[in-house]
């Protein structure tokens, strides 16, 4: 058995799966991963939409995985959504055709997994109490008795969810084997799981958190750390491993997380017999009032604290909720901002209390809670750290130093500048092969936007390259209009172009019969095109804060004929089956306006080193942007439909003919006009 018997027509997919159809773009695209794994390289691999991507890269990994028995594979991918499509429909089909019995597993992030021990106290306590349930409590409940896994994933009500996160596992007060619960404790039931599998599926945040950990731990990747020892990763929806690694690799300081941490110290619980962490290992003081000073420390941490924030607030007045410390900044500002180096000593000496204070070799019973007093002077100490970097930044070559408010306290967050050279450092030089996979990751014909992002243009000798067409015949069944005489978005004019969305957003719905997806970029135009239309468009749904992502989803697919307006998580992860989407309206080209610090610091250093922010950021993420818009609308091979661009910048401008070079061969007439446009649309679809 080979990879191409596997994908061959009267091969092992086409004999286990009556629905298997041949795709050459996807039979090249399993031996590019084999190759690349046999040959110890990275592969960066684009495939259109019906390449069944999944299925070409879990069959070289689990050929992989037949042949060494010595060596474990990582799945990645972006949301929890598609790890469980990925695990629950694609591997057992996989495995299915093979023919084959490699262990796999799941790892969701740990807070994703329900606490026996507090979902059991919550219950005693209501209890105790006489406190009524009511009936999301009561499916909760039900749930809970129920389920195998004790994974969040599995619940679909959105009120019984809610109930979740008070209950989920978290490392901070996790007793471990000393847990009366341990032998049914769904976290470590899934990581050990994990331990023994050979193919396990996660997410991207997990990913890099493991990655994270084994840098800062100095373990090697023939360890265990967070994900069990692997040599290869697929990394899967790989167009968003730039945001998450920004978001897994920052560092944060607030004296509202530091407060959490001190309230671990002090506050008093059951589990301690009604007294404090401290309190409880008093015993365990070899040199006594070591509890008593470290609590004596934590108050004077927070007077600190109470004050700095004054300071900040001082420093930062007039600056807006969010914004970039600049070099002039911290030249106007450093001796003040010195101040905070009180915090950190304070918290540095709480960390060496406790290490002089408590005995080497404690009881036995009290070695769990030990060690977890241990991890809390541990974090406590990370924040001191990040807290000095703050103070004494100068970095601005490779680290972006921002602040943001959080009521009248603020968030001082370190994030790095560029993912490449990280990811790179973190993940690709220490693996055997990292394969990076989505549907949207070239821009123009070239990966080079994406190379420099994901560290694969720090070792180009290593690189493997390939762009996979979509199988759809989108020339046939995919039709994009962009009205010749349409108006170009300009900021400044955005009220007087709002009114001409609403115009012809009106009339293409009309004459599509509905089923429409409008996307916007930003909640203002939308609510205010929402506004002019609402009565004119029946069943039209809008993205706000009345109904979950999930809810509006259903609805839009139960209802053939509505219509949907969204903005954000929207432009792509859509599936809508068959002519219930048949419409897909772009308000305006995806640019992202350069308002977050962390966007703001890139775009300057890029112009800082000669580059052009707009050319090497703005249009390639904007092009990304636009092309999974776009691939909303055909999903499947009977899929027809239209996509409308309203913003004529996509024709009458260089890098709107770019961005044009990037979307699929579509049927695309140069004679559209807003007056006929209707005509066109009805004319393609009925």
């Amino acid at each position: 058995m080979d990879i191409q018997s596997i994908f061959s027509p009267g091969g092992e997919l086409d004999s286990a799966l009556p629905s298997y159809s041949f795709r050459d773009g996807q039979l090249e695209m399993a031996e590019l991963v084999e190759k690349a794994i046999d040959e110890h390289k990275h592969l960066v691999a684009e495939a259109g939409t019906g390449i069944g991507k999944s299925f070409a890269y879990l069959a070289p990994v689990f050929l992989a995985a037949m042949n060494d028995e010595s060596s474990a594979y990582i799945v990645s991918t972006s949301t929890i959504t598609l790890e469980k499509q990925l695990y629950d429909k694609d591997i057992p089909l996989m495995k299915k055709a093979l023919g084959c019995d490699v262990s796999t597993a799941i790892l969701f992030g740990r807070s994703n997994y329900l606490c026996m021990r507090r979902w059991e106290e919550s219950r005693l306590e209501k209890k105790a109490l006489g406190i009524k349930t009511g009936k999301a409590e009561e499916a909760f409940d039900a749930w809970a008795e129920s389920t195998e896994t004790g994974a969040s994933a599995e619940i679909d009500d959105e009120s019984v969810g809610r109930l979740f996160p008070p209950l989920s596992s978290d490392e901070k007060d996790c007793p471990s084997f000393r847990c009366p619960f341990y032998s049914q404790c769904y976290f470590y039931s899934a990581r050990r799981k994990a331990l023994k599998a050979r193919v396990i599926v996660t997410n991207h945040h997990l990913l890099l958190l493991d990655a994270k950990n084994r840098d800062e731990t100095e373990k090697g990747f023939d360890e265990d750390a967070v994900l069990p020892s692997y040599q290869v990763a697929v990394i899967d929806e790989a167009h968003h491993i730039e945001s998450e690694a920004t978001d897994v690799l920052s560092l944060s300081y607030s004296s509202d997380s530091v407060n959490r941490y001190l309230d671990y110290l002090t506050r008093r619980e059951k589990r301690f017999g009604s007294a404090s962490i401290l309190d409880f290992l008093s015993v365990e003081e070899k040199s006594k009032g070591t509890g008593a000073r470290i609590r004596e420390i934590a108050a004077h941490v927070r007077t600190l604290m109470q004050q700095y924030d004054r300071l900040l607030s001082e420093v930062f007045a007039e600056k807006g909720p969010e914004f970039l410390l600049t070099e002039e900044f911290y030249n106007s500002n450093r001796t003040r901002l010195r101040e905070g180096e009180a915090i950190a000593d304070e918290l540095r000496r709480m960390q060496a209390e406790a290490y002089s204070g408590y005995r080497e070799n404690p009881a036995e019973e009290n070695v769990v809670y030990l060690e977890l007093l241990m991890r809390y002077l541990s974090t406590l100490s990370a924040y001191a750290e990040i807290l000095l970097d703050f103070i004494r930044f100068s970095d601005w070559d490779r680290t972006i130093a921002y602040a943001r408010a959080r009521g009248d306290r603020w968030e001082i967050k370190l994030s790095p500048m560029d993912t490449g050279p990280v990811l790179y450092r973190l993940l690709l030089s220490k693996l055997s092969s990292v394969i990076y996979s989505s549907a949207t990751l070239s821009v123009g014909g070239s990966f080079e936007y994406f190379a420099k992002r994901s560290g694969l243009a720090e070792d180009r000798d290593r690189m493997l390259s390939a762009m996979f067409q979509s199988p759809f015949e989108y020339s046939r069944n995919l039709m994009l209009l962009v009205p010749q005489d349409g108006a170009s978005f300009v900021r400044s004019e955005s009220q007087s172009y709002a009114g001409y969305v609403a115009d012809s957003v009106r009339q293409a719905i009309a004459s599509a019969s509905g089923g429409a997806l409008v996307l916007f970029t930003s909640k203002e135009m939308m609510r205010s095109v929402y506004m002019m239309v609402r009565d004119d468009i029946e069943d039209l749904l809008i993205q706000d804060d009345k109904a979950s992502r999930a809810a509006l989803l259903s609805a839009f697919r139960e209802n053939r004929d509505s219509s949907l307006f969204a903005v954000s998580s929207f432009w792509e992860g859509i599936d809508a089956p068959g002519d219930t989407l048949r419409l897909v309206i772009i308000v305006k080209l995806p640019f992202a306006v350069p308002s977050t610090p962390v966007e703001a610091a890139r775009a300057r250093y890029v112009e800082k080193n000669g580059g052009k922010p707009f050319m090497e950021i703005a249009l390639p993420e904007a092009t990304l942007r636009l092309k999974q818009g776009i691939g909303r609308l055909i999903r499947s091979e009977d899929d027809k439909g239209v996509v409308v661009i309203l913003d004529n910048r996509v024709i009458s401008t260089y890098y709107g003919r770019v961005m044009l070079s990037s979307l699929p061969q579509c049927y695309f007439p140069d004679d559209a006009r807003l007056c006929n446009i209707p005509d066109k649309i009805e004319r393609f679809l009925f």
